[in-house]
């Protein structure tokens, strides 16, 4: 590999790794990276149908809107809920 051929490599990279960070959706296991929150815990808030939980279904996937989500930690947090 040639140093133009690294170059592109390593660009490829970086804009791959901005577009990621942009993403208007998480799925649960980023979610759980993102908020520090258990993927359990995330997973029973996605099924559960009496939660505020800001996801939606895509298939079998979960998908939570990023959005909302900040929305969400700021209310739940406001409101000294325990998950």
């Amino acid at each position: 590999m040639n140093l133009d051929d690294l170059k592109d490599v390593i660009k490829q990279t970086i804009e791959k790794s901005l577009l990621k960070q942009n993403k208007v959706t998480l799925t649960i296991e980023e979610c759980a990276k993102f908020t520090g929150i258990g993927r359990d815990k995330l997973r029973e808030l996605a099924h559960s149908k009496n939660s505020d939980f800001p996801c939606f279904k895509v298939g079998t996937k979960f998908l939570v809107n990023k959005e909302m989500l900040m929305v969400w930690l700021e209310k739940i947090t406001k409101e000294g809920r325990v998950l």
